[in-house]
Order: structure tokens, then C-alpha cells, then sequence
């Protein structure tokens, strides 16, 4: 019997022999894929540099709040002597409302892994933390003894952000002996501080050569070789965002590294005002946010589905979806979660899948073709 060509057979059979081809064809999967998943590379580079920038602008504005509500308060009043305890202050509670505000906006900033608000010194002089020797205490005891004129310098770098202005507004031991009269000379002092820390972080970046270096990425410069590999590092910064989290806010405050240790509240960040587990979860969010592309369409996320990466961009999007959820539920536990065993169990949880998390960022990062960076976190 004579044998037939694929070029010979009917149309139906060579559809049918063709739809069996690309079942089986062992590239078939990345290029449909490729194919379905789109990518802007303008628009990445654009959301993320236009998305830093407004946080920023942001940060500045609460700031800019919180200081003149300040001036505004600490001003003498006829119905509210200076005199007055600091926990019977009319005041304290809108300023403690715009403080949050400021401090929560300040996380936002934070999270962003590339950049001059990397910086340590930079994230320093926005609040001092971690702080294991609770140094914001005595240096802002010394400012207080100052009297009417304070010098910040004095107090030193741990004086002059949110994590002095917490301590004068939100701790309880302060509040008590403390009067209006000795705490708003460094109260204002701070506020303004804080204020041009937040305008300096901004200038910084805008000023920066790394912003015009991402802003060309797509051109190929010094710092990034192609849009692509700005995106590699985007992804690079964000595990390492996930294990700062996992080890600086999760297992430190938690002591997790003993059995049976009960965890140190005092090792948290902003402890005082009750933030610490609202922060890792405003974390979370904004790396989920720039794992998906900030205008939901254009992230390292749709880019390694284009690569035809696709299941490595599931694992991440799975696993940040999986450490949200788990750290919904122990900010819904508050103040207890640090006090009972299902508050410590559920923190080991999230600690061993953020670090999870970071291994699953780094996976594809050899995709992207990256130069290797010193980690300054090698050897914690």
C-alpha cells in the first residue's frame, strides 16, 4: 500500500495530526504560553519609578501634617495649661492619628528595595530601628532635660526620626510623668526633623544617578544592561525584602531561635503604638504589589510568564498569597500574638515560608543575568 505524505492527506486528518504534533512537542507550552502573557517594558520602568517617587511625595505630606499640627499644639492655651500630664493632653490623641499615619506611609517607602532609601544611614535617620538596647529612651530623656531649646545632634541619629516621636507620644510611662511643657520642645524639634528627612530621601532620589540609570534602563547603561535585568534586580531586591522581614520582624521579636523563649516585644518595630504586625502585613502587601506589577498588568510576575517561566511565577505569587493570608491572622490575634503559644506557633509558620518566599524571588534570578552584589546581610 502505498504510503501518504502529510501533504497528501485530507484536511481534517492533517488537523487532527498537527493538534497531536503540538501536544507533544516539548516546546509547545513556554511558546503558547509566551504568546498569551504581554509585557510592557516602558511601563514597568514608568509605574515603578512614577509609584517610588509619589510614595515619597506622600511621606513629606503626612509629615508635613504631623509638624504643624504640633506647632499648632504645643502653642500655650488659656482651657489647657502646659502643665498639663501628657496622658490628659486634649491633643495627644490627634497627634497620635497623624504620627500613624506618617509611620504607616513611611513603611511604604521602606519596602522599596532599590535606590538611595537603601541607604542604612538614610533608613536610620527616618526612624532608628532595630533598637536592642532601647537607646531611643535614654537619648530622648537626655533632649527632654535640654529644656525649652533642643539640640538634636546631641541626642544623636536614634533623636531624630519616628522612633523618638513614638516614644514622646505613645509610651505609657512617658505619658505619665511627663507634662506638655517638657515634651513639646523635643516633640517639635523631631516633627521638623522628620519633616526634612522625608524632603531630603526625596531630593536624594530624584537627584540620584541610579533613577536616571532606571529610568534608561531600556537604552542599557552602567548599572542596568536592559529593562529586563532592571526587573532582575527588582526581584533580587525583593528577597531580600522578604528575608529583612522574616528575620528582623519576625524571628527576632519572636525569639525563635530558642524552643521555648518567650518573645521580646521590645525588639519589634514600633511597639509602642501597637504597629509592629499591621507593618509586616503593609509589607507584605507592597511586595505582593511590586511582585505584580504596580498597574497590575507589567511586574517581574507577567515577565517571567513571557520568559516562559510560567510555574516559577506561580510558586512566588502562591507563596506571597500564602504568608498574607497567615500574617492577616496573627495582626487579627494583636497584642496577644506575642503572649500565647498560637501567636509564636503561627510566627514560626510565617518565618519558615517568607524564607521560602526569598528562595522561591531568587530561583529565576539566573534568568536575568545579574553581576553579583555583596549582601551586607551575609554572616547575621
Amino acid at each position: 500500500m502505498e504510503k501518504m505524505s502529510v501533504q497528501s492527506l485530507p484536511i481534517r486528518s492533517a488537523l487532527a495530526l498537527t493538534g497531536a504534533l503540538l501536544l507533544i512537542s516539548p516546546i509547545s507550552y513556554a511558546a503558547t504560553g509566551t504568546q498569551k502573557v504581554s509585557f510592557d517594558y516602558d511601563g514597568f520602568i514608568n509605574s515603578v519609578e512614577q509609584q517610588q517617587q509619589t510614595q515619597m511625595q506622600q511621606l513629606i505630606q503626612h509629615n508635613q501634617a504631623l509638624n504643624s499640627a504640633v506647632r499648632l499644639a504645643c502653642q500655650p492655651s488659656d482651657h489647657q495649661p502646659l502643665t498639663t500630664p501628657m496622658n490628659k493632653w486634649s491633643n495627644l490623641q490627634d497627634l497620635q492619628s497623624l504620627w500613624l499615619n506618617s509611620a504607616q506611609q513611611w513603611q511604604r517607602v521602606q519596602i522599596f528595595p532599590l535606590g538611595p532609601n537603601t541607604d542604612t544611614t538614610v533608613r536610620l535617620n527616618i526612624t532608628f530601628w532595630p533598637d536592642k538596647k532601647n537607646l531611643v529612651e535614654r537619648k530622648v530623656k537626655g533632649l527632654i532635660k535640654q529644656g525649652d531649646t533642643v539640640d538634636l545632634t546631641k541626642g544623636g541619629i536614634a533623636s531624630q526620626g519616628f522612633a523618638a516621636s513614638e516614644y514622646l507620644l505613645f509610651d505609657p510611662r512617658h505619658l505619665k510623668k511627663s507634662t506638655v511643657q517638657k515634651s513639646c520642645p523635643s516633640l517639635l524639634a523631631i516633627s521638623a526633623q522628620s519633616l526634612s528627612n522625608s524632603q531630603m530621601l526625596l531630593t536624594r532620589w530624584q537627584d540620584s544617578e541610579f533613577r536616571e540609570h532606571w529610568h534608561d534602563a531600556g537604552l542599557g547603561n552602567d548599572t542596568f544592561a536592559s529593562t529586563s535585568q532592571a526587573a532582575g534586580y527588582l526581584l533580587a531586591g525583593l528577597a531580600q525584602g522578604a528575608e529583612i522581614i522574616a528575620k528582623d520582624k519576625v524571628y527576632k521579636p519572636f525569639r525563635l531561635n530558642k524552643e521555648k523563649a518567650k518573645a521580646n516585644v521590645y525588639l519589634a518595630e514600633n511597639w509602642r503604638s501597637g504597629l509592629t504586625l499591621n507593618n509586616i502585613q503593609q509589607n507584605i502587601a507592597d511586595l505582593k504589589r511590586l511582585y505584580r506589577g504596580i498597574d497590575d498588568q507589567n511586574g517581574p510576575y507577567q515577565l517571567l510568564q513571557r520568559k516562559g517561566f510560567q510555574p516559577e511565577a506561580e510558586s512566588i505569587a502562591q507563596k506571597l498569597d500564602q504568608v498574607q493570608g497567615q500574617i492577616s491572622q496573627l495582626a487579627q490575634m494583636k497584642g496577644q500574638a506575642f503572649q500565647v503559644a498560637q501567636g509564636r506557633e503561627l510566627a514560626k509558620s510565617i518565618y519558615k515560608n517568607l524564607m521560602g518566599l526569598e528562595k522561591a524571588l531568587k530561583k529565576p534570578l539566573p534568568h536575568f543575568n545579574l553581576a553579583q552584589k555583596f549582601n551586607s546581610r551575609d554572616g547575621d
